[in-house]
């Protein structure tokens, strides 16, 4: 008997402790000037398949944390991955706490500066905007704006770098080189929001595709295909 209720009581125990995770990663979807609903994605993308959508004001429990892409379950039981941005959970390296402009307006970044994917310098860098790039503001949370690319891209800059005049720079976002194009080598080659494997594919180029080039990095260079703007290995370029 001693042992049937030792043995009841180290279950209920690990139940609570399974428990305590999603009852600590409940959520809230925030959204700001969008349709009302955004996809909720079978992986951390827009180039994957959608599991229905979640509204502004969902209730949502966060399954895993990541630096763009989150993956969350919604109080009707599906699973999919919605950005941070749009995840309130009280955490203020996101997007809690942030208030929406009645209308947005433009401003210019004053140098070149990192848009980040929460309101904080501890979140990840979604991408590098060059001096004179002209943005949407959205919001404002704390010492961050919510701005928005000419591209659709969301993000964050912190307000000691925007400015409402606009300022002498490179107003597409890229750095003020020369315009040297490169060829994609590889079969097909995604085109990323940032310099890394966990950002969002903005397109997928065949081999042989021309590319403007904005930035070199150690890594990954950042180009121009039409009105797309994002990163590809380096090693798939020459």
């Amino acid at each position: 008997m001693k042992r049937s209720k030792f043995s009841i009581a180290l279950l209920f125990a690990l139940l609570l402790c399974l428990l305590i995770p999603t009852i600590a990663s409940a959520a809230t979807v925030s959204m700001a000037y969008d349709s009302g609903a955004i996809y909720l994605r079978t992986g951390p993308g827009r180039d994957y398949g959608t599991n229905g959508t979640v509204h502004d004001g969902d209730h949502i429990t966060v399954l895993d944390y990541g630096d763009v892409w989150s993956k969350v379950k919604t109080s009707g039981g599906r699973t999919g991955y919605i950005k941070n941005l749009y995840i309130d959970d009280g955490d203020e390296s996101y997007a809690a706490g942030t208030s929406y402009f009645s209308s947005s307006y433009s401003v210019y970044t004053t140098a070149t500066v990192n848009l980040r994917a929460g309101a904080s310098t501890d979140t990840s860098v979604i991408t590098t905007l060059s001096k004179g790039t002209k943005l949407t503001a959205l919001g404002k949370n704390d010492g961050f704006y919510l701005v928005q690319t000419k591209d659709g891209t969301q993000g964050y800059v912190s307000s000691s770098y925007l400015s409402k005049s606009k300022v002498s720079g490179n107003s597409s976002g890229s750095s003020s080189g020369s315009t040297k194009t490169k060829t994609v080598t590889a079969s097909y080659v995604n085109v990323r929001e940032g310099g890394g494997m966990h950002y969002e594919v903005l397109k997928v180029l065949p081999r042989g595709t021309k590319v403007t080039v904005l930035k070199v990095g150690n890594y990954w260079t950042r180009i121009q295909y039409g009105k797309t703007v994002g990163w590809i290995k380096n090693v798939y370029l020459k």
